[in-house]
């Protein structure tokens, strides 16, 4: 299919007529900015084919704003030879014209469907046509920001590509082949599930049951095991529990434990023993120890004696000692006494000297300050009076923004209307001579001069005559009239602020910011001198005023200061006397203090060392002191033979202990007591064992477990045999499937073939090495191409925007090519196709498409000239 001619009126943006003409057989490139219409000439070629003439649901395309338009589109074409004039009006003047060859003409739907039949595609039922509707033009006619969509446009055109590539596609699928595969699938689906190939159905229900009856089975013998082991275990108790009850093992323990139990009571007598001689031993050695210490006191009485005596001797030389240091310590307490007071009284005759000058250097510094503040005080009130006064003149002379802005704004419209009346008024220029003159309205004239007209003035010459001037502009009355009402307002304003123009206005706006400026200079000062306000200020000197006359009564309270006391040394000087003085007589009274107390300690310390010397010898002079001491010397020699005595029986005692070994005797008790207790414990737990197997064999004997298991072992082979040939079956029927499967995917291949061949070449020149696979609704399946890493496969949908939009124009060029080898009119037209390919990849596809235009007439739409430059073909614009 070869477009020639394309007329588009009343379409869209283009009401008035855009006719293209002399397109090439193979690429025409159109290039126009946004907005230009290069959509709306491919949305026309689409409207001219896909939408019904009588459609009411077009109403998009006519020009907007104009609901009376009757788009139109008139399209002439080429197919095998034959020259194709279609002629379309929509909506205001519905009409549909297809002449063929110049020999036949065909209207309204009549055209329409042989259109439909000769493309490849199909009408809507109703309503606007839509994407599923477009067949293979749809698909090769790539809508701006489509290129990257495939797999819809391919499936709306799957039906003709079908067809194309064979008829045995359609017999494949209508023929008893499926059938065939149908009925395979279901007697296998029967049997196995769909997808994961699991049994179901009866295969399932026949494993089900084989399971339950192997498990049935298994449990019987597990039973049947268990009746043997209990028979096996009623014959062991059974010779067990007869032994026991001839030999009586537990009677003998018994007569065991009654000798071991004799054993330990014996055994604790000897404990009782060993605690009575213990504490027979602690009370001796507590005896032999009392008369050890009253010997040894018998003995410290003579040292005691000798003790006292020295201590006394020692006590009287330190009292003689201390009354020499209290004596000393006692005339320097007297000396710093004297010497604290003279320190005193001259610190108070320098402290009033210093009294007397510090009020003095006080009253000085406040009458300073004073000073200082007065001369504050007055320049404040000064700087208070200035800003109030430049206040008052700011207000005077202020003009409010909004008035200066309108006084601004009429003055421009007036000086505005002036230019311009003046451009169109009358001007007259004068030249007089030398004392000659001339009236013009009031005002008299002489020498040179300019004077613009408005309106008719009335010129007096002296001696010749007047002449009157009446402008000719057309719009001169009009501008003056335009003047009138601004001048007025003008006037008004100037009058209501008392100014005579804005200038002056402007000036006096002027002074009122500089005198505001020089209030607040004032009001800074102000701050400065007084930052608490001039009243407070006032206080302050006030207040400082008092406090200069209560120091000048202060000092006058004083007593008057000598000579000689103002020649005194410094205040600091003295003060550190006095204090080491004062610290002189405390030291001196610490020190007499302290040696008072030790001479009273030296006194009292003899008195007691005269008292315990004279104690010590009165004990040891008593005369009953010698026979006390030989009773305890003798009571000491028998307690400690008594004490050797104990020893002995003790250690006899402990040794006979240890041989009975009382823990072991304890032990044994314990280990025969409840061993007996055990045996016969056992023989009774035995019994009940024997009655509760006796009537579980009884119960078990009575089931015939035996002749269970032999009826349950026939079921489970039926059974299995019944679910090994449905297994068997199933996996005929799958395997037998996947054989015709694999069949009609290898036919399927083989039909493939052609479009995987166009696909495959036109692959190449963008991705050497690269393979795509057509998946079965003829849409690209996987890609396989040498990637970075290596050989890398993906989806299409997995690819990015840009690399899609290169796919499908490929894969569009194939189904073409595959189009064209079967005789079919094949047609591209490329709206902004590749506006996501970067200019490698652009370069790329500019090869594959000019090789496609050797085959096929290609339209391409674009807004970027400059990246299609080396395109080998003219650019062309979209001028009517």
């Amino acid at each position: 299919m070869k477009l020639r001619r394309l007329r588009i009126e009343q379409f869209k943006r283009f009401r008035e007529p855009l006719l293209i003409e002399n397109f090439d057989d193979g690429l025409n490139l159109f290039a126009a900015p946004n907005e230009a219409g290069k959509s709306t000439v491919a949305e026309a070629i689409r409207a001219a084919f896909f939408e019904r003439h009588r459609s009411s649901s077009v109403e998009h395309l006519r020009p907007w704003g104009d609901a009376s338009a009757a788009p139109s589109v008139e399209v002439e074409f080429d197919i095998d030879g034959s020259r194709y004039r279609l002629h379309k009006t929509f909506l205001g003047r519905k009409r549909c014209a297809l002449e063929i060859a110049g020999q036949s003409t065909l209207d309204g739907v009549a055209a329409e469907d042989h259109l439909a039949g000769l493309l490849g595609f199909k009408f809507p039922g109703k309503g606007e046509s839509k994407p599923e509707h477009m067949g293979i033009p749809g698909l090769l006619w790539i809508r701006q920001g489509g290129s990257h969509e495939l797999g819809d446009v391919v499936s709306h055109a799957a039906d003709q590509l079908r067809t194309v590539l064979s008829e045995s596609l359609g017999e494949l699928t209508a023929t008893s082949g499926d059938a065939l595969l149908a009925e395979v699938e279901t007697a296998r689906n029967e049997l196995l599930t769909a997808s994961t190939g699991k049994p179901r159905g009866e295969l399932a229900d026949a494993q089900k049951k084989q399971a339950e009856l192997a498990e049935s089975l298994a449990q019987l013998d597990r039973d049947i095991d268990s009746y043997q082991n209990t028979v096996d275990r009623l014959a062991m108790l059974r010779r067990d529990h007869q032994r026991d009850a001839q030999e009586r093992p537990w009677e003998s323990l018994r007569q065991q434990h009654s000798v071991a139990e004799a054993k330990l009571q014996q055994a604790m007598g000897l404990a009782s023993r060993e605690a009575e001689a213990l504490n027979q031993q602690r009370q001796i050695a507590t005896q032999v120890s009392a008369l050890r210490d009253q010997l040894s006191a018998f003995a410290r009485d003579d040292e005691a004696v000798k003790a006292r005596t020295q201590s006394l001797e020692q006590t009287e030389a330190a009292l003689q000692r201390a009354q020499t240091e209290l004596g000393v310590q006692q005339q320097r307490h007297q000396h710093a006494i004297a010497d604290e007071a003279a320190a005193r009284e001259h610190l108070a005759r320098i402290r009033a000297g210093a009294q007397h000058a510090e009020l003095r250097a006080k009253a000085d510094a406040i009458e300073a300050t004073l000073r200082t503040q007065t001369d504050a005080l007055q320049r404040a009130r000064q700087a208070r009076e200035g800003m109030l006064a430049l206040r008052t003149d700011a207000d005077a002379l202020h003009i409010a923004p909004a008035d200066l802005k309108t006084l601004a704004g009429l003055t421009a419209s007036l000086r505005d209307l002036d230019v311009r009346l003046e451009a169109i008024a009358t001007a007259l220029d004068i030249e007089l001579q030398p004392g000659q003159t001339l009236r013009i309205g009031d005002d008299t004239l002489s020498g040179s001069a300019r004077r613009t007209v408005l309106g008719p003035t009335l010129i007096d010459i002296a001696g010749v005559g007047r002449i009157t001037v009446t402008p000719g502009a057309a719009d001169l009355n009009s501008l003056k009239a335009q003047r009138e009402h601004p001048a007025s307002d003008l006037q008004i304003l100037l009058a209501r602020l008392g100014v005579a123009h804005v200038a002056a206005a402007e000036e006096r706006a002027r002074q009122a910011t500089q005198r505001r400026h020089e209030a607040d200079g004032h009001q800074k000062v102000l701050e400065t001198l007084a930052p608490q306000g001039i009243d407070t200020l006032d206080a302050e000197r006030a207040a400082g005023s008092a406090r200069l006359d209560a120091l000048r009564r202060q000092l006058e309270a004083l007593p008057p200061i000598s000579d000689e006391d103002a020649k005194l040394p410094a205040l600091a000087s003295v003060e550190a006397t006095a204090a080491h003085a004062a610290t002189a007589l405390k030291c001196a009274e610490a020190a007499f203090n302290e040696a008072r107390i030790a001479h009273a300690q030296a006194s009292s310390a003899i008195a007691s060392a005269r008292q315990e010397l004279s104690a010590a010898e009165a004990t040891l002079n008593d005369p009953q002191r010698a026979q006390k001491q030989t009773t305890a010397q003798d009571a000491l020699t028998d307690a400690l033979a008594r004490q050797a005595t104990a020893e002995q029986a003790l250690t006899s005692v402990q040794e006979a202990l240890q041989n009975a070994q009382p823990e072991l005797l304890k032990q044994d008790v314990e280990r025969l007591d409840r061993s007996a207790r055990q045996l016969e414990e056992a023989h009774s737990q035995r019994q009940q064992e024997l009655i509760r197997l006796e009537a579980e064999l009884h119960s078990k004997g009575a089931l015939g477990l035996e002749e269970q298991r032999a009826e349950r072992q026939q079921k489970h082979e039926a059974s299995r045999r019944r679910s090994e040939e449905l297994g068997k079956r199933a996996a005929a029927l799958d395997h037998l499937l996947k054989l015709l499967r694999d069949k009609r995917a290898a036919l399927a291949r083989r039909l493939r073939a052609p479009l995987q061949q166009h696909l495959d070449r036109n692959l190449q020149i963008l991705f050497p090495g690269a393979h795509i696979e057509i998946a079965d609704d003829l849409s690209p399946g996987p890609i396989t191409r040498n990637g970075q890493r290596g050989t890398e496969t993906g989806d299409f949908d997995q690819l990015s925007l840009g690399t899609r939009e290169q796919m499908g124009i490929i894969a569009r060029l194939a189904y073409a090519d595959l189009l064209q080898q079967a005789g079919k009119p094949t047609l591209l037209i490329l709206d902004d196709a590749l506006v996501n390919t970067d200019d490698d990849r652009l370069a790329g596809m500019k090869r594959v498409l000019y090789d496609a235009a050797q085959r096929h007439q290609l339209l391409i739409f674009t807004c970027h000239p400059a990246g299609w430059r080396d395109l080998g073909v003219v650019t062309r614009g979209l001028e009517s």
